[in-house]
């Protein structure tokens, strides 16, 4: 099987002609039974999170603001809470519950339904695409696995998010995209070409991570306008028009003004280059970031990327360690198994899409969101997967280089598992991590002693490699399985395990979400406030709150944002400008801002002591009321 986007074997054997890309149809693409069991199972998944959503009747969180936006579109043409135009949040999920409402379906029951749909969607398009990208039982195997994860049944059943709207749209853009390449006739370009608009468009209103479709579009070209120049021209002619009219898309949103309450506080809500200058989004008061902080951001991002990947695959808790065999492995298979992929061929567009988001996730100054780097793991997996491939070629073929890069960095990821073993870090003493960091030990110390034979013996390191799996053939010759059979199967069983343990971990969750008396169900601190103040304020008052959405929604009152400023100068010109009546400060284990409210608000009772008066507290919140009596003028310092 050819993929002539990419230019070369998709099993990885063998580089393959230019040429080849030409060819206007895909070998090996018929479906067989083993494709319908896979999509059989696809469906029962996405069944199992359709039947299993969260049985509570209205939001708990703040994917409130979702449904709150799509019912201010058809009921103002306005898009956005209260008279806040939202400039932030691509439209795309909203205009999806819009649409449901006007089918007669505006209830969150309906919503998280829609969630479900999307994500069995999306994994039947990513099992279409990534079977043209590698055999079908590795491309069932990666959608299986990520599908039957907690992480991605929790976010199809109880949360209403971009995750899979992006990740359907963003799948069957690539599979256009193809199409749209192989396409000889004017009428199918005309076509396909129009899908594909259609799709990328879609996909950046779901989110602007999707600038790296059109990306990879513009990065494919110029590396086939390098090695083969008709062929670049031709690629650029069809998707041209394509490029022209996304980019216009993208122009025309990104071109609307932010509406910022808060213009001397840094950072979000404001444009994207703003935020991307910070040292840290949740903290803005830490100031812009310097050149010398972008190492350490984007070896932070790799972590946070590699744990969740870890946590998705293997089901179970990983110790957050450097020197962690399941942090580290996948992140250095997923690094050459890219590199062997676009080192043979120049890099197809799943190639580029994927260095082009990951480039944006590194950069970006905010913690690691699930909904933006779940739609990119079907990537990940089948670049780790690669990546076994590539190790292969490089051992055979330059095994002196590959020695001489991996020797340093096992040796120091030995000595830092050693260090783990005996509860110690750079950051001090921690907890025993089970067989973790022994099993770590033992292979990073391992690949250290091969990488050193390597480097000594150089491509004759295989020889002793071959006596001895001819032994290890010669002690199994009277078996009736043979070595690459025992492989196989043992792989199926250790997949089947996984998806097994996924499974349980699902039932498990579609019991809390059936059950209405579960912990999930609990009102938060912010619900709690919220009620609150619908219950024992005027309807015209003006409340300050750290999470606008679900406050808004169960109080019905004019919101104004906290923001996180601990500067009570610019937080009581705030509170005077907006007329704000009541502050709520939640007491939170972890804040998503910082500073916390509270410590922010600290700051002004201490400037303003007479200014507010505590008008409720409880063990989640504090509420205080300002003291209208006073004057503006008098109450700065």
């Amino acid at each position: 099987m050819v993929n002539s986007a990419a230019g070369h074997d998709l099993r990885g054997d063998a580089p393959v002609s230019l040429d080849t890309q030409r060819q206007p149809e895909e070998k090996g693409t018929a479906y067989r039974v083993a494709d319908f069991l896979i999509i059989a199972g696809i469906l029962i998944l996405g069944a199992l999170a359709f039947f299993s959503r969260d049985r509570a009747s209205d939001f708990l969180y703040d994917d409130v603001y979702y449904a709150d936006c799509a019912k201010s579109v058809l009921a103002r043409g306005f898009y956005g809470i209260l008279d806040r135009p939202e400039t932030t949040q691509p439209p795309g999920v909203s205009a999806i519950l819009a649409l449901l409402c006007l089918a007669g379906g505006c209830t969150r029951a309906v919503f998280l339904s829609a969630m479900a749909v999307f994500e069995t969607l999306g994994f039947l398009a990513c099992y279409v695409l990534l079977r043209r990208l590698a055999n079908r039982a590795v491309a069932g195997s990666i959608c299986l696995l990520l599908m039957s994860s907690s992480l991605y049944f929790s976010l199809a059943t109880q949360w209403v998010s971009t995750c899979f709207p992006f990740l359907f749209a963003t799948m069957t853009a690539l599979l256009a995209a193809r199409k749209l390449e192989r396409a000889t006739h004017r009428a199918s370009q005309i076509a396909w070409g129009f899908m594909l608009s259609l799709l990328l468009a879609a996909s950046m209103m779901f989110g602007s991570t999707a600038i790296a479709l059109v990306g990879s579009i513009v990065m494919w070209i110029a590396v086939s306008m390098s090695r083969e120049r008709p062929l670049g021209v031709m690629r650029l002619q069809k998707f041209l028009a394509v490029l022209l009219v996304t980019v216009a898309v993208e122009g025309i949103w990104m071109s609307r003004k932010p509406f910022d309450e808060w213009p001397r506080v840094p950072g979000f809500p404001g444009p994207y280059a703003q935020q991307l200058f910070l040292k840290n989004g949740h903290d803005p008061g830490l100031g812009r970031a310097a050149l010398s902080d972008i190492p350490a951001r984007i070896a932070q991002k790799a972590f946070e990327q590699s744990l969740m990947l870890a946590k998705v695959v293997f089901r179970r808790w990983i110790d957050p360690s450097w020197a962690s065999l399941l942090l580290m492995g996948p992140l250095v298979l997923i690094f050459v198994g890219w590199f062997h992929s676009v080192w043979k061929t120049g890099g197809g567009l799943e190639e580029w899409y994927f260095a082009g988001a990951e480039c944006i996730l590194f950069l970006w100054p905010w913690r690691l969101d699930p909904r933006s780097f779940l739609p990119l793991a079907p990537l990940a997996c089948l670049y780790a997967w690669r990546g076994v491939s590539g190790l292969v070629f490089l051992a055979r073929f330059k095994a002196r280089l590959l020695g001489a890069i991996w020797l340093p960095i096992a040796a120091v990821l030995a000595y830092a598992s050693w260090l783990w073993m005996h509860g110690i870090t750079l950051s001090g003493p921690i907890s025993h991590a089970g067989l973790q960091d022994e099993s770590s030990f033992a292979v990073w110390a391992l690949s250290a002693i091969l990488a050193a034979w390597m480097i000594w013996n150089g491509a004759a390191w295989m020889d002793s490699c071959a006596r001895f799996g001819n032994w290890i053939s010669h002690s199994i010759r009277n078996s009736p399985i043979s070595l690459g059979r025992m492989a196989q199967l043992l792989g199926g069983a250790l997949l089947g395990g996984l998806v097994f343990l996924g499974l349980t971990e699902q039932v498990d969750m579609r019991r809390s979400n059936l059950d209405l008396t579960s912990a999930q169900h609990r009102p938060t601190a912010d619900l709690e406030a919220a009620l609150w103040v619908r219950e024992h304020t005027e309807s015209n008052a003006v409340v300050m709150a750290r999470q606008v959405p679900i406050t808004y929604h169960y109080s019905g009152r004019m919101m104004v944002w906290f923001p996180p400023s601990s500067n009570p100068q610019i937080l009581m010109e705030g509170i005077w400008k907006y007329k704000v009546n009541y502050v709520i400060l939640i007491r939170r284990k972890q804040s998503y801002f910082l500073p916390p409210e509270e410590d922010c608000f600290a700051a002004v009772l201490a400037a303003n002591p007479h200014a507010f008066l505590l008008a409720a507290e409880t063990a989640g919140y504090r509420i205080y009321k300002a003291n209208g009596a006073l004057e503006p003028g008098r109450v700065l310092r």
